[in-house]
């Protein structure tokens, strides 16, 4: 939250009506009075306030209270400033900048955190329809639970720096925090939530002086907070009305959710569909404009439509009471849970089983085998990661155990983190000599206050060893090669395709092919023909050994279709490939057996399908088997997880064949733990590289897209100077995106909407299926998705799950392919049972989709993510951008588009939507790509990392820092020590506090004055 700017949405929750005041009862009061409960303060930090006399915990926040906390950096109670003034940051906060006029005020300085703890969707339904008592009940243990997660934050997360350059880790004494509870989500379903603002000024417990958090820890730990919250407060509840929880499986995570026993998916979903009400709303206000006006309406009219929707479907929040909310909730629960509804959720309590256990009921054997999960599952996901990632996955181990106690979780996950810790590999330097350092500088567990806490980079043991292996394998020279005159007279033909290779990609073909590199590399941006060159190399690779001595694999079905189709070659997804590498020996041995029945078989139906049997396996053998000088092309290799590249290169090196892995590490990352790809890549001097961007019509563009791959901020002016970026708010934007996207469409462009995260993707979706239904393209009705999205008959769907036995062809059934994850369908036919007949929107291939794969793994088409996007090329491309995105995903989808790609950005977004409750201060489209380009998500492996942490401690300035820290350390204890001493040394340490080298006031508190 930014000074003067990020306090106005709290604003609304101090206490400023008296109908709370007017009576005794203060549960009447929660339930009548109008608006939301005031802010109370919290935190240990409390104590340090109001010229150290302290501010009670639990006492009203009052609007100058927090205008002189979150607007000024000061003491709430007396208006002193806190630690170091914010000087030109609080003028700039107030007075207009270049942007001001347009896009607001631009302050950078950090006056809070926002840490909200919002409930299950669960827990808010059955709170929001209780009575009183159970409501009371569900209230104060979410309180209770968010209270204790900030006090454990306050021992083990919240720190602050000292020293040059903030060298020194130093513990506080707390944190002054004030929160705010609410009862609703913006879109005004029940949600029951508190946002905690934490001021970035604490006491350091080294000498009591006022600095900054180190919002860096905070960062880190933020998700094991977010897990430990919802650990304690299941054990809370059910500790208190001994409800049950049960696991739900998430549509887009392999993670369960844990939510109340006997509140079932679609209770929850009634209660998480307010946004497409507005979105459906808005889109029959616009039917109706267009046949009052004879015309489609303008993107300001939308806007105007919008708010109108927004409107008609809810109350202004800030003045309804909690009586009158949960008034229209019930009205909304009845058609779900009927009109009983107190005694429906009376009846969710008693339904716990478990026992509530304390940390000595788990044996050893138990936390040692929940500590290689939890390193598995990280180490799975991550190439590299720190405590807090291990601390957070613990928590998800254990979410389903209910504790006696909250501090019994945290033990448990403590022991838990500890022992995956010492399992796992540490890539930063080893401490040393700690015992030579001042005491003033050891934590009081052994550590150094040298290294923020929890900062260690550790790896996995696999993974170390597996880009080790594929080091090595990139620097061998001893595997299969083309002769040079070969590669001549083919790179110089014409490929089957009709293309011809530039000067360029032969070049590369060339250095591909002769290399004799075991495992080799093709680096290409986005648009530089990386397909065509793949091509190159076939031919080359073919014409010296033989038709069918190339394969192609990708990460994923889609992406290894699309390699098909580019360079002619056989194709399979990574994952499939090892699948099937793993069974060749039983198949061998089965074909085996086969072969011997059949030599003394006669004749039958029996002997036939043993025969065609046999034949599937020898098919099978001689399509996964790799063999001596063949190249195995893996596509998209940037997407690749470190361990399955590991397992391809070392299957294909065990028999002499060579792989070649193409992609651009500037793009994606894998799901899985990456990173491989650009160490490989960057383990060379010169490897085989494409420069020359040909996929944009306009030439500004190619040298454009390179700059936004390297985080160049000039590209930003080069796109707002060609009009590519539209700033505005959330819904504004996304009026013009959609707008632009259906003209796009209207004109007969091949277009494509994109955003990172999959709620813009469901709300984009949900636009362009009521304008299609609206223009009568699409049928009203359909069938209904498990996120309560309908499609109908017309609309454009993409399948998510790879199911190799459902095959589509085309009529006859003539060259069928089976579905796989990312094919787009253009739906013709619902069957009775929910069932679709779907064919391609290329090619006429048809399918028939059954109703449970329908349900779970069918989405609407007309809009995706990121990651979906890559490999895609379209006439024009239209990007959601957010302060949330980073360069990798920003790359992917500026360059989706040969035509024109548009950016539309959010100047004023909100990280957690569904929480908050007014827009923050907005700023300026190019401040937020500038920001989104300074920002790389790619993975980094566990090899570049260690030798970067080896760099950062060695580093000059570092050691110098650590060094003057010492020095400081060292003068403090010995004045200490002074100060204490009998009377002839007694005067010798006035006489150094006189001379101003130390405070006798200072001594003990064991940091520098």
């Amino acid at each position: 939250m930014t000074l003067g700017a990020g306090f106005r949405y709290l604003m609304s929750s101090v206490a400023r009506n008296d109908a709370a005041s007017r009576t005794s009862d203060p549960l009447t009061a929660y339930h009548s009075a109008q608006g939301t409960p005031p802010g109370r303060f919290l935190g240990n930090g409390l104590a340090g306030l109001d010229g150290g006399r302290g501010v009670r915990s639990g006492a009203v926040v009052t609007e100058e209270n927090l205008w002189r906390m979150l607007g000024m950096l000061q003491d709430p109670m007396t208006g002193e400033q806190l630690g170091r003034s914010p000087g030109a940051a609080v003028r700039r906060c107030s007075e207009p900048d270049e942007h001001s006029s347009k896009w607001g005020r631009n302050s950078k300085t950090v006056a809070g955190f926002d840490l909200t703890f919002s409930a299950p969707k669960s827990v808010s339904v059955a709170w929001a329809l209780a009575g009183p008592d159970m409501r009371g009940s569900i209230r104060r243990a979410h309180e209770e639970a968010l209270q204790f997660v900030i006090r454990y934050a306050e021992r083990e997360v919240f720190s602050t720096r000292t020293g040059r350059g903030g060298v020194v880790s130093q513990d506080v004494l707390g944190v002054v925090a004030a929160a705010f509870e609410h009862w609703d989500s913006r879109a005004g379903d029940p949600q029951l939530h508190t946002h905690v603002v934490i001021l970035n000024r604490v006491q350091a417990a080294s000498d009591g002086a006022w600095r900054t958090l180190d919002s860096k820890a905070l960062f880190r730990a933020a998700v094991g907070l977010s897990e430990l919250y919802n650990g304690v407060l299941a054990d809370l509840l059910t500790a208190d009305l001994r409800v049950g929880w049960e696991p739900q499986r998430r549509r887009r995570s392999a993670e369960p959710k844990w939510e109340l026993a006997g509140v079932p998916a679609t209770v929850q979903r009634k209660f998480s569909q307010r946004s497409d009400q507005i979105e459906q709303a808005k889109e029959r206000l616009v039917s109706a404009f267009a046949a009052a006006n004879g015309r489609q309406p303008t993107v300001t009219e939308v806007l105007k439509l919008r708010q109108q929707a927004t409107l008609d479907s809810r109350p202004d929040k800030h003045v309804t009471s909690l009586a009158e909310l949960v008034s229209g909730w019930r009205q909304r629960a009845v058609p779900d849970v009927g009109v009983e509804q107190q005694a429906w959720v009376n009846g969710l309590a008693g339904r716990n089983e478990q026992p509530l256990l304390t940390a000595g009921d788990l044996a050893g054997e138990i936390l040692a085998d929940t500590a290689d999960r939890v390193l598995d599952n990280v180490a799975a996901r991550r190439s590299t990661f720190t405590r807090p990632n291990l601390f957070a996955e613990a928590l998800r181990q254990i979410a389903g155990v209910r504790f006696a106690t909250p501090r019994e979780r945290v033990v448990v996950a403590d022991k838990v983190t500890r022992l995956a810790a010492e399992r796992a590999v540490r890539l930063s330097p080893e401490d040393v000599d700690l015992e030579l350092l001042p005491e003033t500088l050891r934590r009081s567990d052994g550590t150094s206050r040298l290294r923020p806490r929890d900062a260690v980079k550790y790896s996995s043991r696999p993974i170390v060893e597996a880009e080790q292996r594929l080091l090595e394998a990139g620097r061998s020279v001893h595997g299969p090669a083309v002769d040079e005159r070969v590669v001549a007279a083919a790179v110089g033909r014409a490929l089957p395709g009709g293309e011809v290779l530039s000067s360029e990609q032969a070049a590369a073909v060339t250095s591909v092919a002769t290399s004799g590199r075991r495992l080799d590399v093709l680096v290409g941006p986005a648009g530089t023909g990386k397909s065509t060159t793949m091509g190159g190399v076939r031919a080359v690779w073919e014409a010296a050994f033989g038709r069918g001595s190339v394969v192609g694999l990708a990460p994923s079905a889609a992406a290894a279709e699309v390699l098909a189709d580019a360079v002619g070659i056989p194709t399979e997804n990574t994952t499939k490939w090892l699948v099937e590498l793993a069974r060749l020996p039983d198949k061998r041995d089965r074909l085996a057996e086969l072969t011997r029945r059949l030599r003394a078989a006669s004749p039958s139906l029996r002997a036939r399908a043993l025969r065609q049997e046999a034949h599937r396996l020898a098919d099978d053998l001689a399509r996964f088997t790799p063999r001596p000088g063949q190249l195995l092309i893996v596509d998209e290799a940037s997407m690749a997880g470190t361990l399955e590249l590991d397992q391809i290169t070392t299957a294909a090196l065990s028999v002499g064949a060579k792989i070649l892995l193409v992609g651009d590490w500037a793009q994606l990352s894998p799901v899985a733990a990456g990173g491989a790809f650009k160490l490989l890549a960057t383990d060379r001097d010169a490897p085989p590289e494409l420069h020359d961007v040909r996929r944009f019509r306009h030439e500004w563009e190619r040298t454009a897209s390179l700059k936004l791959r390297a985080g160049r901020p000039t590209a930003v002016e080069d796109y707002v100077r060609h009009g590519r970026v539209v700033g505005g708010d959330r819904s504004a934007i996304l009026d013009d995106l959609f707008e632009a996207w259906r003209a796009d469409r209207a004109a007969g462009r091949t277009t494509l909407m994109t955003a990172i995260d999959a709620q813009t993707v469901r709300e984009l979706n949900s636009r362009a299926r009521a304008h299609r239904v609206a223009l009568g393209e699409v049928a009203v009705t359909g069938v209904a998705l498990a996120d309560g999205v309908t499609i109908g008959v017309g609309d454009v769907v993409v399948t998510r799950l790879n199911q190799r036995d459902l095959s589509s062809g085309a009529p006859g059934n003539e060259g069928a392919e089976w579905v796989k994850n990312g094919d787009q369908w253009v739906v013709t036919k619902i069957h009775p049972d929910g069932a679709l007949h779907v064919r391609r929107p290329r090619g006429g291939r048809v399918a028939t989709l059954p109703a449970a794969y329908v349900r779970d793994h069918v989405e609407l088409g007309y809009a995706t993510t990121a990651h979906r996007a890559q490999g895609r090329t379209v006439d024009t491309a239209h990007a959601y951008v957010t302060t949330s995105t980073s360069r990798e995903p920003l790359y992917v989808m500026a360059t989706r588009g040969r035509e024109a790609n548009h950016l539309y950005v959010d100047v004023i977004t909100d990280p957690d939507p569904a929480t908050a409750h007014q827009d923050p201060e907005p700023t300026s489209p190019e401040a937020v790509l500038r920001t989104v380009l300074a920002r790389s998500s790619s993975d980094l492996s566990a090899t570049e990392t260690r030798v970067l942490e080896e760099e950062a401690a060695a580093s000059t300035t570092r050691l110098q820092s650590e060094g003057a820290a010492v020095i400081e350390a060292r003068r403090m204890e010995r004045g200490a020590r002074l100060v204490r001493a009998p009377n002839e040394e007694s005067a010798s340490a006035r006489r150094l506090s006189g001379r101003g080298l130390f405070r006798a006031d200072d001594v003990g508190r064991g940091c520098a004055n």
